[in-house]
């Protein structure tokens, strides 16, 4: 099957709120490239952050909005479950 980007942002930063004991590498904002396929979307973070990559398949994002507030930068927010036997 092929692979395709349908969209790619530099400069991203990624962050996680409510994760059950939080492990270490989901603590702090990440930042690196997004790239949006047609199911799913990968994070790619750069520099030496222990997360070297996140992904995240539409169906398993759930509640996800737009936010823009009006002193800060837009952004969008969601809740990801863990696939099966993932972290």
């Amino acid at each position: 099957s092929s692979f395709s980007v349908l969209k790619q942002c530099k400069d991203v930063e990624l962050s996680f709120s409510d994760v059950t004991g939080k492990p270490e590498v989901f603590k702090g904002t990440k930042k690196g490239m997004l790239y949006l396929t047609p199911y799913r979307m990968i994070f790619v973070s750069k520099g030496k952050d222990p997360m070297l990559s996140f992904m995240m398949p539409f169906y398993l994002v759930k509640g996800c909005s737009i936010e823009q507030p009006v002193f800060s930068a837009n952004y969008i927010k969601g809740q990801i479950q863990a696939e099966a036997g993932g972290m």
